[in-house]
């Protein structure tokens, strides 16, 4: 069974997990874990609690097959090198890593967007709140998520993209899923 660990801050962005982490769970029979600063319970912007099965510092990338960083407003507010490390690490060890919204900040201070294609919530998110950011050329001024060599990067308003790009890399023989979800979701606006 494959796993994927997502990293909840307080605060996170139900709207930005609740997709991509119920897509691995029901259609792929994932385990999903949750890892938090601390390893307590946390609570998303929208009052759903979570219960964490670890803390940042006991994720080990070697155990998982996916890491997800969900956005949150604490990833402005504090600086969280334990995180930075655990996705250098994963990146180093071929472990898929996905970033959402102000999450893609950890992602842009661990250095692993300085060399490949991204997007974040927009270019100047990243250099005003990312002060060794130097990803500038690879950066993609898109409405969808953008995958590029094992790391996955969206923007707050693209949690239904962000969710079939980590489908089309993780689970690469069923990709065809992953377009009809993102049909499935586009069907509200048709």
């Amino acid at each position: 069974m494959k796993t994927c660990i997502a990293l909840f801050n307080d605060g996170w962005a139900d709207w930005e997990a609740g997709p991509v982490l119920a897509v691995l769970r029901e259609h792929f029979g994932w385990t999903i874990k949750i890892a938090t600063p601390q390893g307590d319970d946390t609570e998303s912007i929208g009052g759903i609690r979570a219960r964490a099965d670890m803390s940042f510092d006991e994720v080990d990338p070697a155990q998982a097959n996916l890491i997800l960083a969900i956005g949150s407003e604490q990833w402005f507010l504090r600086e969280q090198e334990n995180v930075y490390d655990l996705l250098r690490k994963a990146v180093a060890k071929n472990v898929p890593v996905g970033a959402i919204c102000a999450a893609t900040l950890a992602a842009a201070r661990a250095g692993i967007l300085d060399d490949r294609d991204h997007t974040s919530n927009s270019a100047n998110f990243l250099k005003e709140n990312a002060p060794k950011y130097k990803g500038d050329l690879h950066y993609k001024n898109v409405a969808a998520a953008v995958e590029n060599r094992g790391v996955i990067t969206a923007c707050g308003d693209a949690p239904i993209t962000f969710a079939a790009e980590v489908i089309r890399l993780v689970e690469p023989t069923k990709a065809e899923l992953a377009d009809q979800y993102i049909s499935m979701m586009r069907a509200e606006h048709s």
